[in-house]
């Protein structure tokens, strides 16, 4: 028996992954469950709320007892969870696998959805802020903010700006805790690299002998499933400003994880991918360059 789950940002591949884990028979796949008390545990733990964890775990463990019913694998892939790692692992011994998508591909899509467009009712930023009636919990518990004076700079960006400084933080916030869990039991892989190969290698990694065939892994990641109806706001389509704005915001993080940042060279259509990091789930190089260690 094993557990696993998929952390990320959010539109970086993780109902994907789900839909391609789906297809085994030896797992049970999930994306985005019991979503209520996930985004509130998300929420304390961004905000350093101390909250007694256990009604968030006792839910997920009574669903993840059922998914061992019969199957030998349980797998769950939500950004949701992202902030939630070490309960997870103490809990199930989990293993976790980190879902990173190329920043300008993941701002451009959480652009066009409306993030962070509406200001933010705050007057005091050194506390965290309260929902109000109008909002969706969800989304209100599911993004980061800044915390103190880094909300008046935050505040200041473009839309742009604000998506590229979450890209950073959520990344850097899902890596410091996977820090601290031995070797064995995460791993990064870029969304750009899962083909059909890598994708039996992270297999497993999570404990189980993947049957999907190249031919209906190829064919799912046509679906685009979660897609949107409108076209993403691409690089092209930003001022120079918000272009300037992505490259400050997401520079550092993305050249250590094997991306190229800068807005120019992203609209000729290079290749995203730095061509001296490696790939591999195994880089701990990558680990490396992430904690300065």
């Amino acid at each position: 028996m094993a557990v696993m789950f998929c952390v990320g940002t959010g539109r970086c591949g993780t109902t994907f992954l789900s839909e391609v884990a789906g297809r085994e028979p030896e797992v049970a796949a999930s994306h985005e469950r019991l979503r209520r008390a996930a985004t509130f545990h998300l929420y304390c733990k961004w905000n350093g709320l101390q909250v007694d964890p256990e009604g968030f775990l006792v839910d997920r463990e009574a669903a993840v007892r059922e998914d061992l019913r019969e199957h030998r694998v349980s797998f769950e892939s939500s950004a949701l969870l992202s902030h939630s790692i070490a309960e997870l692992h103490a809990r199930f011994d989990a293993r976790f696998v980190m879902l990173v998508r190329r920043p300008d591909h993941t701002v451009a899509s959480f652009a066009v959805r409306g993030w962070f467009l509406q200001p933010i009712a705050r007057s005091d930023a050194r506390l965290p802020p309260t929902l109000r009636d109008a909002e969706e919990p969800r989304h209100f518990f599911g993004r980061n903010l800044p915390h103190g004076a880094e909300f008046d700079r935050w505040s200041a960006l473009t839309q742009i700006g604000k998506l590229a400084w979450f890209w950073t933080a959520r990344n850097r916030a899902i890596v410091e805790q996977l820090r601290h869990l031995p070797a064995s039991h995460r791993c990064i892989v870029r969304l750009e690299d899962l083909d059909a190969d890598r994708y039996r290698e992270l297999a497993r990694f999570g404990g189980w002998s993947s049957t999907v065939t190249d031919e209906a892994f190829a064919q799912l990641r046509g679906t685009k499933p979660n897609a949107g109806p409108n076209p993403p706001r691409l690089p092209a389509t930003w001022t120079s400003e918000e272009a300037a704005q992505f490259e400050a915001e997401v520079g550092p993080l993305a050249s250590a994880l094997g991306y190229e940042h800068r807005v120019e060279r992203l609209v000729q259509g290079v290749d995203p991918r730095l061509p001296h990091v490696p790939s591999s789930l195994e880089a701990p190089d990558v680990w490396g360059r992430l904690t300065g260690g």
